[in-house]
């Protein structure tokens, strides 16, 4: 399996975090699992994909399952807390992952996200029309670089020309979750919000798709990963005890405990699976 990472243009990356592009050597009709290879299960393909705060999933060429649902068609996939199978069905998987911000997916394509968190829901089920238009680009372009481009274009179109109030609250209590490592209430959030507690609480799960302590637990998750892999890029020994402290863990207990429950290994078997970028586990998320 190859994959290729693809950021999207610069106006578009506090919505969109990146485009994770997926194929097999050759032809998808042809090509035989490698024997002996995990990420098979009765010669079907299994690719883990890591908590998230929505992706759009594009196919080509393969039927594919995830979350109960089957299709060869974009699928929109809610934020998650836990580590989802993408089983291919027939052939092997070429397809895309467009994984948002948080807040992004909301912004750019008007999906409540409290109503999608943890489900998946294929194009063709959605009220947004402009999906099925998203769908054909891939289809029918045969580049990486091409379809990353017409993407932008398609996005780019969809940024609001006045800034969305809520989204700018949302994005300033996120900066006060970093700021702080998670270590911030629910009513603290929603005073730098400016706003009510119980209102807080429902704009933040529409835009963003999971509550205030979900998302911090998220957030730390993935800043552990992103900095254990931005060390392994520039060849340095990683220590895991300094780096899940940097980030808000307790001690190496709890951020093992956070990452079984939400990456299915322990931060040193992610260090060894997942670091640097590879095709097994750290390349779908933001």
């Amino acid at each position: 399996m190859h994959f290729q990472i693809i950021h999207p243009a610069e106006a578009l990356r506090p919505y969109i975090s990146r485009y994770v592009f997926v194929r097999a050597e050759g032809s998808t009709d042809t090509m035989k699992p490698p024997a002996g290879d995990p990420r098979f299960v009765n010669g079907k393909h299994v690719q883990p994909l890591l908590p998230n705060y929505g992706s759009l999933i594009f196919t080509r060429k393969a039927v594919v399952e995830i979350g109960g649902k089957q299709s060869d068609e974009l699928l929109l996939l809610g934020a998650n807390q836990t580590t989802l199978g993408l089983t291919t069905l027939s052939g092997w998987f070429e397809g895309m992952m467009m994984d948002f911000e948080p807040g992004g997916m909301h912004m750019l394509t008007g999906t409540d996200l409290q109503q999608l968190s943890g489900k998946v829901m294929k194009a063709s089920e959605s009220a947004d029309e402009g999906l099925a238009y998203l769908d054909q680009i891939f289809k029918s372009t045969q580049t990486a670089e091409n379809i990353a481009s017409q993407l932008d274009a398609f996005f780019l179109g969809r940024i609001p020309i006045k800034e969305d109030a809520n989204y700018a609250r949302i994005r300033k209590v996120i900066v006060a979750c970093d700021e702080e490592k998670g270590n911030i209430s629910a009513a603290e959030m929603a005073s730098v919000a400016c706003l009510g507690e119980r209102q807080f609480l429902r704009i933040f799960r529409q835009y963003v798709g999971v509550s205030p302590k979900q998302f911090i637990r998220l957030r730390r998750f993935h800043r552990t990963i992103q900095d254990m892999q931005q060390q392994a890029a520039q060849n340095k020994s990683i220590d895991l005890l300094a780096t899940v402290l940097r980030h808000g863990y307790y001690d190496l207990s709890h951020a093992a405990m956070e990452f079984q429950q939400m990456g299915c290994v322990s931060p040193g078997q992610f260090r060894m699976l997942g670091i640097p970028l590879t095709e097994d586990f750290s390349v779908f998320f933001a």
